[in-house]
């Protein structure tokens, strides 16, 4: 993906970009926990991740970078199966607080998104039931460049947890009977996660 074309989606999504989309919805706040100094990385039979695991890598992804790039890419979860990540039973949108080791649900999803989600999904040829997006506040390239490492280095954290991997999506999607949309508006990139064919080969025991 260069960055011809994420400017031009920029000029596209202008509109949908400014919006403060997601608002605090619910008080829903999950507890996790994170081992800052070491890592400590498991999974469950049940599910994709547990959600200490799921909070580890992620803190290991983006507490690595400079806040204001963190702020200016704002990664969200996107949740949308009970069982996917252990110990969240919630569907919806979630930020992680690494400081206070807690998620918290920013978000639920609409019914209809979840069909839009299906559609989405069927023209990459994945099925997904967890994302992590990204809303770019700042489009200069050095947040572009900035966004492109922290989707690397998540696949990087993602092999070395084992059996589960990513594709990377522009979060727009035609149907028969309607044109061109943004998905989950403003969130303009999705790295959709799921496991690989090798998934319960690779548990650690």
């Amino acid at each position: 993906m260069n960055n011809q074309l994420m400017q031009q989606i920029f000029v596209n999504y202008q509109d949908q970009m400014n919006r403060d989309y997601l608002q605090p919805s619910t008080s829903h706040i999950v507890a996790c926990s994170i081992e800052k100094h070491h890592k400590n990385i498991r999974k469950t039979r049940d599910s994709l991740f547990h959600k200490n695991t799921l909070a580890q890598i992620l803190f290991e992804v983006f507490d690595k970078f400079e806040p204001e790039f963190i702020q200016a890419i704002s990664p969200l979860i996107i949740k949308l199966n009970q069982d996917v990540v252990a110990g969240i039973p919630n569907n919806g949108v979630y930020k992680l607080d690494a400081e206070n080791e807690i998620f918290v649900q920013l978000d639920h999803i609409e019914s209809n998104q979840f069909q839009e989600v299906a559609v989405h999904q069927k023209q990459l040829g994945i099925k997904s039931n967890l994302g992590i997006s990204y809303k770019l506040l700042r489009k200069d390239k050095e947040t572009l460049d900035t966004l492109i490492k922290v989707m690397k280095k998540l696949n990087y954290y993602l092999s070395l947890h084992g059996g589960v991997e990513s594709t990377i999506a522009i979060a727009d999607f035609i149907s028969e009977h309607q044109e061109k949309k943004l998905l989950l508006p403003p969130y303009i990139f999705v790295q959709w996660l799921y496991p690989t064919s090798n998934f319960r080969d690779s548990f650690i025991s």
